[in-house]
Formats: C-alpha cells, structure tokens, sequence
C-alpha cells in the first residue's frame, strides 16, 4: 500500500473512531473495513475476468452513471428547504447498493460510505434514482443544488466538483 493511501486510511479510520473509541467501536470499525476490503477484493476480481473489449466498453458507459444530485426542495409538512441526495445507478451499485449511507467530511472531501446496521440515512430505492434525505448540518448543506462528479475510492464514494 503506497503512504498516500495509509495516510488517507489512517486519517478516516482515526475520524470514524472519534476522540475516546470504545473497543466496541473499535471492533465496529474493524467489521466495516473487512467488509470494505471484501467489497474490493471482489470487485477487483471482477474487473480481471472481464474481457479487455468489454471493459473498455463498460468503462465508457460507467462515467454516465458516476454521480450525485443533490436537490432543495420544500418539506410538505413545514415547507422548510430540505436536501434530497440522489446518486447516479452507476455510482450507487458501485458503492454496493448499501440500505444506509453516512455522510462525512474527511479533510476538505465529502465521503459517502455504507453504514452497516440501523446507523446513517435510510437510501429510498422505490422510486426512480436510488436517493435520502439528508438533514440539516451534513457537509452537503454547502452544497448548491445541481449535479456532482462522483468517484468511488477505498470503499467510499467522493463528491467531486460540480458538472451541472
């Protein structure tokens, strides 16, 4: 592993744990990696029984789906401004089809990860784009609406610039 991507590690699992880790959290992390480093290893698996033609081929069709909306929309019991994330179907299987994401800053990006069990944002698949909706006091609240560049990168997904 190069020292960028430990240093990039480091930092997430250090922010995940937070200022006095449990070792129940500690163990809780612990699950979430193995289950991140089984999400790669398949993946990259994958990747290497794929035909050269077809991955070339599947690489061109998979930057349409890698990418999030982020929407204001008025709340129909309030009608305070509420954010409706939505991901690109792409981006969304890539990321494992996860029931829960967690939102979070890790340095100057914006990681969406899955959550394992009943913590983060409920992801609505019924209908149309896979989406949540993200309460005040998330990163995304910075965020004008339109859409974002999305990359998936040690089993999280990185809001990238905006695209529209």
């Amino acid at each position: 592993m190069s020292s960028d991507s430990y240093d990039i590690l480091r930092r997430a699992v250090v922010e995940a744990l937070g200022p006095r880790a449990t070792p129940e959290r500690r163990r809780q992390i612990a699950a979430e990696l193995r289950a991140l480093a089984e999400q790669q290893e398949r993946m990259a698996e994958r990747a290497e029984t794929q035909p050269a033609s077809d991955a070339t081929g599947r690489r061109a069709g998979h930057a349409a789906g890698m990418y999030i909306r982020i929407r204001h929309e008025p709340d129909p019991h309030t009608g305070a401004r509420r954010i409706r994330l939505l991901f690109g179907k792409q981006v969304w299987f890539d990321l494992g089809s996860p029931e829960r994401i967690v939102i979070q800053r890790v340095g100057a990006e914006i990681w969406i990860v899955a959550s394992k069990g009943e913590g983060g944002l409920r992801v609505e698949t019924d209908v149309g784009l896979p989406g949540c909706i993200v309460p005040d006091g998330t990163p995304l609240d910075r965020l004008a609406p339109g859409r974002y560049a999305a990359t998936l990168r040690a089993g999280a997904l990185v809001v990238g610039a905006r695209s529209g």
